[in-house]
């Protein structure tokens, strides 16, 4: 059986999102894993935001709870950080032993996206607050394919004769 992976990231938000959903998917099924993202949830008409809200979110779990692996998009997302969902995400299936791999298309440190306004930046050559990067298995990989590469690897290591 394959294993699930979630897709944790803030492609929901893209003009694309079915599109990079259907991508994810493929890569997935490519080295054998049974992809999961937020955009596989399907969720009903809801009058207000605050329901559709709590929809998404105990949905979303619901696929974390499944998940035997994370592949989490970091890459910096309105800000010098990533997606603050992402980031949740990650935590998430952290603290319930999961392993994470991620990957980010903005590979510099991130000490050099934060704009200095008096405050100490966090400086410990890392892609992002080293809560995040203390949470993924090394190494930040420069795309989703790379990513997903490590996964395999990880779960599937060469057998030696």
């Amino acid at each position: 059986m394959a294993e699930r992976i979630y897709f944790a990231g803030p492609e929901v938000f893209h003009p694309d999102a079915e599109t990079l959903a259907a991508q994810a998917h493929a890569q997935a099924s490519a080295r054998g894993f049974e992809a999961m993202t937020p955009m596989d949830n399907r969720l009903p008409a809801l009058a207000d935001g605050a329901a559709m809200r709590a929809a998404i979110f105990h949905k979303n779990l619901a696929l974390l709870d499944r998940a035997e692996l994370v592949v989490a998009n970091l890459s910096p997302f309105r800000g010098p950080s990533a997606d603050a969902g992402t980031i949740w995400e990650i935590g998430y299936a952290f603290a319930r032993g999961v392993p994470v791999f991620a990957w980010s298309d903005c590979p510099g440190d991130y000490r050099s996206r934060v704009v200095d306004d008096g405050l100490r930046i966090e400086d410990f050559d890392g892609f992002d607050n080293l809560m995040i990067s203390e949470s993924i298995i090394a190494p930040l990989h420069p795309n989703l394919a790379a990513a997903l590469d490590a996964a395999a690897l990880f779960l599937h290591p060469p057998t030696t004769r």
